[in-house]
């Protein structure tokens, strides 16, 4: 057969292969396969047959179809999104509330796989493991210079199955050798849970997976036993996630048979409707609710913050949330990867789509808008329709995330400047708090004590700047002293850590986080809403 004609038939049968695949993908994708949709598909068919035939070197096939995919969904919306094979696992995990593994969060310093916290009740905790502590062989291996990718490989592993760790401890002579069963280890999704005081509860969530709403129960129960009478809910950088837990978790606080939110397709009717006790009975709450969100807050967030403020049930203090009210749905392909197609727009009770504008703005200027000003109905309402609460009829507005009931930047710490970045970066702070010896006085002490009590002192500061220096990360004087009062919290927080764990971290930072005081001082606000709510 001629060359030409064999690349020919070559180019062909891939074309038809491609076609075949997404047919198989989506048997109805081809139902309405006419006009521009024709035309267009013919053209990417054409474009495959030339770079097949014609094309300097052999083209890379799936790397030219995941970028074909990727660019297409781009041109549609922001959230819209192809998922690589190797994604799929991880994103699966981080939603379904557990993985198979031993159980530890890491990171790698210099170049050593360093363990920052054991996973409270997983194997690594229950034998033992400390955070600081450096794996340096696996299963007889060295571990050193290993990537993130590479310690998932070799650590995760199904239930039942062992691992041989190497373990170098400071303050220990020699290694510790360790055989871990692999288990089931729970992807905990409230980070934080504790009292501020004598009756103000703190629950702080990082998205919203399988497990969200059973885990929030259980955190309100073990406050409510500690005598909590009031809740921060701090959903501040929080992503989102399942839209049902987010639905359940509004149902906590929101009474009776009341609509939580709606979605319209491309027909432009409303196609499901979400109810507060849609998913089972459950305990609800009525006493005072303070929601905290922030230009991290999307999705899931976004619907609990705008039910609970439509139904004047809850007081929301921050910054504006992301403004993301579109409804993916995943698909798989036959590849192991996957699609994120919207589907549906969401709404909020009143009628609110908080969704951003997107269409003709570029992906990176759709991101980059969140580190400039964010929408604020003070400052601009001329663009944003207006809606009212359901009980007092106030004024809320959509078409750009959830605008606070008061609105207030964060001022605190969260952005440290030039050398603190490095020193967090390289986890400086972290290994020199890891290693200070505890007091056991600390131990005997309970957070609220160890926060009015311990200070970080100049001799302390001193002490870091050398270990600094021994890292061999020499401390600019002049940028240093600018974040001196950073530095000094973010020690303090991580002996917390040490002592008390993630809560003990976050209940030292909040001391110094204005938007969470200015919702305690605002909980007279949400003691009115709440009484409406009886």
């Amino acid at each position: 057969m001629p060359r030409i004609k064999q690349k020919w038939v070559i180019a062909t049968f891939v074309g038809l292969l491609l076609i075949v695949l997404i047919v198989n993908s989506a048997p109805d994708v081809f139902a309405d396969f006419n006009g521009a949709y024709d035309v267009q598909l013919r053209k990417l068919m054409n474009v495959v047959h030339l770079a097949k035939l014609y094309y300097v070197e052999d083209v890379n096939w799936n790397k030219a179809v995941e970028g074909a995919i990727s660019g297409m969904l781009e041109t549609m919306d922001p959230h819209s999104v192809y998922i690589p094979e190797k994604y799929v696992e991880e994103n699966k995990e981080n939603f379904t509330g557990n993985y198979e593994g031993i159980g530890i969060r890491f990171d790698i310093i210099d170049g050593y796989l360093t363990v920052i916290a054991p996973i409270a009740g997983s194997p690594s905790d229950r034998l033992g493991i400390l955070a600081g502590d450096r794996i340096i062989k696996i299963d007889d291996e060295s571990a050193i210079g290993l990537s993130t990718d590479e310690v998932y490989g070799k650590l995760k592993g199904p239930k039942g199955t062992t691992v041989e760790v190497t373990i170098s401890r400071d303050g220990t002579d020699g290694a510790i050798e360790y055989t871990i069963t692999r288990d089931i280890i729970p992807i905990a999704t409230v980070s934080a849970r504790f009292l501020t005081d004598d009756s103000t509860g703190y629950i702080l969530l990082n998205r919203f997976a399988n497990t969200t709403t059973t885990e929030v129960e259980q955190a309100l129960s073990e406050l409510e036993k500690k005598n909590m009478k009031r809740l921060i809910l701090d959903l501040r950088r929080n992503p989102g996630g399942y839209l049902h837990e987010a639905v359940k978790l509004a149902g906590l606080f929101i009474r009776e048979h009341q609509l939580i939110v709606y979605t319209k397709g491309r027909s432009g009717r409303i196609e499901e409707e979400y109810y507060s006790d849609q998913f089972g009975s459950r305990k609800v709450r009525d006493y005072p609710l303070v929601v905290l969100i922030d230009n991290g807050s999307a999705s899931a967030s976004e619907i609990v913050a705008g039910a609970l403020q439509d139904y004047d049930r809850a007081l929301i203090v921050g910054s504006t949330s992301f403004g993301k009210g579109l409804v993916q749905k995943e698909f798989n392909l036959q590849d192991g990867s996957a699609v994120r197609i919207t589907t549906a727009k969401y709404y909020t009770p009143s009628g609110r789509s908080i969704q951003r504008v997107y269409k003709g703005k570029k992906v990176e200027e759709y991101y980059s808008e969140l580190s400039d000003s964010t929408f604020r109905v003070a400052n601009d309402t001329s663009h944003h329709p207006l809606f009212y609460t359901k009980n007092l009829g106030r004024s809320v507005y959509g078409g750009g995330g959830i605008n606070p009931d008061i609105e207030i930047d964060y001022e605190g710490f969260s952005k440290p400047s030039g050398i603190t970045s490095k020193l967090l970066e390289k986890r400086l702070i972290f290994q020199f708090s890891n290693a200070y010896p505890l007091n056991p006085r600390f131990i005997k002490k309970d957070l609220r004590e160890f926060q009015t009590s311990f200070t970080v002192s100049n001799d302390l500061v001193n002490d870091f700047r050398e270990f600094c220096v021994e890292k061999e990360n020499e401390m600019n004087s002049e940028d240093f002293e600018k974040d001196i009062q950073f530095i000094k919290l973010r020690i303090k927080a991580e002996i917390a850590r040490k002592v008390w764990g993630d809560d003990g971290f976050y209940f030292v930072s909040l001391n110094v986080d204005n938007q969470y005081l200015t919702a305690l001082q605002n909980f007279g606000k949400a003691k009115n809403f709440a009484a409406l709510n009886k």
